[in-house]
Parts: C-alpha cells; structure tokens; sequence
C-alpha cells in the first residue's frame, strides 16, 4: 500500500480513554504474568492505531502547509497530545509497580521498563496546557519556515528547495543562493525571535514544575536517553576536545599542505588568463619535442659536425671510432 493510500481517521480521544481505563483494569485483574501480558499486547494495538493517524496527519500537514483540513487536525493533535501522552504513563505506572514485574522483564525487556522510568519523569497532569502551549509554537515555527517562498531565476522556490543551490559547484551561484536564503530569515527576524522566546520560557516552566532546576534533565528524559546522563555528556565532550580536536587539526593541516599548490593556481588565475597561463607550457613541450628530433638525428649524422634544429643548436664533437680490419 502506498502512502497516499493509507486511510486517515481523526482519533476519537473519548474513546481511547475508555479503553485504557479497561486496560488498567484489566492489569489489576490479572492474577500472574502472562495475564499482564496479554493485556499489555492490547496496548501496543491501541498506541499502534493512535499513533499512526496522528503520524499521518502530522505528515500530511508538513507536506503542504497551506491544506485547510489537515491544518485543522494538526492543530486538534496540538492539544490532544500531550493528554494521550498521559494516558499512556498512567498506564505505563500500574505497569511498572506491578507484582510480577520479574515476568515481565524476561518477556518485554529491562530497557522497556527503564523507558517508563523516564516517561514518568516527563508528564504530568500539572503541565498539560504548557505542554499544548509548546506543541502551538512547534507548529507555529514549522509553518513559517514551510510557506517561506523564495525568488530564485524565475521560479519560487521553498527553503527546502534552495539546498542544491546553496551547495553548488560554481561560488557564484552558492553566494548569490545564501543570500537569498538568508534574506527569508533577516525579513521574518522578529517573528523567529519572538517564537524563540515564548519556546524557551514555556520549556523552562515545565522543568520548574516538574522540579528540575530547568529544562535539560526534562528534555534529556523526553528523549529517552537511558543509557547515559548529563556527566556523560560532560565527558564526552571533554573527550572530543582533548582528543578529536588535535586530530581533526591535523587532518587539517595535512589538507592545506596538499592543497597549497592548487590554492595558488586558482590564485594565479585570478591575475592571469587561461592563454596566458596555458602559453608557457605549451612552449615548453614544443621545445621539448625539437630536443628530441635534435637528439636522435645527431645520432645518425657524421662526427665532428654542427647540428641545428629550431631554437635549440647542438655541437658534437668526438674522434671517429676505429674501424675493424676486414677479415681476409
């Protein structure tokens, strides 16, 4: 099935909650681990359907900004997101304190486990509207950026678009590309800035609520980083300057000793015509090809004689080699 063919359906939320308030219920019935499991099976089927037409919805909408009925829904799943996110860690709780976690574990992994650990480290039902706040000015940026319509040789062009250009072999076309593309973002500067701002105090209000000095060690969880933290992070970094750095200077180095002689050429060229730099060369080979001739035939002509060819003359001068006598 192609992708235009899969069918799209806007998710009835009210029903969803229903049916994870019986998958709760069902966890608490279960009498042993494969019963638990089971139900957990159910999940996966009901988070699967929700999450694809949200995904479609999502992808339609970025496809073409400017479409009225997916705009609609993109901004419905703004607000219902963050509420369905919570009714997964809802569940995912009940999961994780349950008694035959033991089970579970052989069955689903530590890692799913260690996963719910952070899902409930990153929603709340106290942070719901900042987190619909968020998702508004996600898409609020990821339209200006979508419908940015940019005059390049007679055709409008989006951003997306510009990219062969602004990577093209010829300089000039790469500097005039990055102007106009930079030109989008120094006309719509006080719109980015003010989207930048609102992002990073709503973010910050959500670490603060969640107890966190600020927003990191939220967004580090969100993220699912399970198997490492921000002092790994530290170190790693410390690691890319104390050893990375150096080698990539070096390997730089060795790139600008290699290149140095073309650098000139290029140099030169600017002075310089193609003719101009071509002519010397082409002497140089003519001249090379008449040493040649003038060689060989000096070769085959008597001793003691002068030899001129071209531009280029040639004394040879040798006592004549003594004959054999002839055999009697």
């Amino acid at each position: 099935m192609k992708f235009t063919q899969m069918p799209y359906e806007r998710v009835d939320f009210d029903k969803v909650k229903a049916e994870f308030a019986e998958l709760e219920a069902g966890l608490d019935k279960a009498a042993s681990g494969q019963e638990q499991l089971e139900v957990h099976r159910r999940y996966y089927e009901l988070t699967g359907h929700v999450m694809t037409q949200m995904t479609l919805a999502e992808i339609r909408h970025d496809i073409d900004t400017t479409d009225e009925f997916y705009s609609a829904e993109q901004d419905f799943y703004d607000q219902n997101g963050p509420v369905f996110r919570n009714l997964c860690v809802s569940y995912q709780k009940k999961l994780y304190h349950s008694p035959y976690r033991a089970y579970l574990e052989e069955r689903i992994g530590k890692v799913a486990f260690k996963n719910i650990e952070l899902g409930m480290k990153s929603v709340d039902d106290k942070i719901l509207p900042l987190m619909q706040e968020e998702n508004a000015i996600q898409t609020e940026y990821n339209k200006l950026l979508a419908t940015a319509k940019i005059a390049w040789r007679g055709e409008t062009l989006n951003l997306s678009l510009m990219n062969p250009y602004l990577h093209s072999s010829d300089r000039g076309i790469r500097a005039e590309a990055w102007k106009k593309y930079t030109a989008f973002f120094e006309e719509n500067q006080e719109q980015l800035d003010d989207i930048y701002d609102r992002l990073v105090k709503n973010r910050t209000k959500q670490g603060e609520a969640m107890g966190y000095e600020n927003y990191l060690p939220l967004g580090d969880a969100r993220m699912m980083r399970n198997c490492y933290d921000r002092s790994d992070m530290g170190e790693f970094r410390k690691q890319v300057k104390r050893d990375f750095v150096p080698f990539a200077e070096k390997l730089h180095e060795r790139r600008r000793q290699r290149l140095a002689p073309l650098i000139f050429f290029i140099s030169m060229r600017a002075f310089i015509s193609r003719r101009e730099i071509r002519l010397p060369l082409v002497r140089r080979r003519r001249f090379c090809r008449q040493d040649r001739r003038c060689t060989v035939s000096s070769r085959r002509r008597p001793v003691n004689s002068w030899t001129s060819c071209g531009r280029m003359s040639f004394l040879t001068f040798s006592e004549e080699r003594p004959r054999k006598p002839a055999a009697i």
